[in-house]
């Protein structure tokens, strides 16, 4: 029995550098004019706590994401975390076809994260937090998943082992 578990988490520099420059930006001109750290009472203080607060949450939430992926003889188990608070079962009875592929995630679905499709070849569901690398379901009634990984080649190995549970239901 082969099993293929994975966990992703947002590491990207790029996204730490973005959440924070709007509190250096906030920052540096108050630090650096000749009025200094606004006094606690004063309302320019408490926009800036504001600012700071609410990008750090924001910062806190991208963070928490996490998804995780389970392949095993089952079938295939996955959770986008904070969207999907249950981890959700494909048995491979409901699979018609299961490979990995590789994707651009900005041009195919607009970006990384939890993305629905509505449009075009690309209609159906895109769960990733990095990456170019997908395992890419097509479910008996037509529906498409593309869950993100990081490790193609081990999932690639993993669905050659379930190939026969998949083919047997086309």
């Amino acid at each position: 029995m082969k099993v293929f578990v994975e966990e992703q988490r947002f590491k990207n520099w790029v996204l730490i550098i973005l959440m924070i420059t709007p509190i250096v930006g906030v920052l540096i001109p108050i630090l650096t004019s000749k009025e200094g750290f606004p006094a606690f009472n004063t309302p320019k203080f408490w926009s800036l706590v504001m600012v700071s607060f609410s990008v750090v949450l924001v910062f806190l939430l991208i963070l928490s994401i996490k998804l995780s992926t389970k392949i095993n003889e089952q079938g295939v188990f996955y959770r986008f975390y904070p969207n999907q608070c249950k981890e959700k079962f494909i048995p491979w009875s409901r699979i018609q076809q299961c490979h990995v592929t590789k994707y651009n995630s900005l041009r195919k679905f607009g970006g990384y994260g939890y993305r629905r499709c509505f449009w075009g070849k690309n209609k159906g569901l895109a769960l990733n937090v990095g990456g170019k690398y997908g395992i890419q379901l097509v479910l008996e009634n037509g529906k498409k998943i593309l869950i993100g990984t990081q490790n193609e080649n081990d999932a690639k190995r993993v669905l050659e082992t379930y190939q026969s549970k998949i083919n047997s239901n086309g």
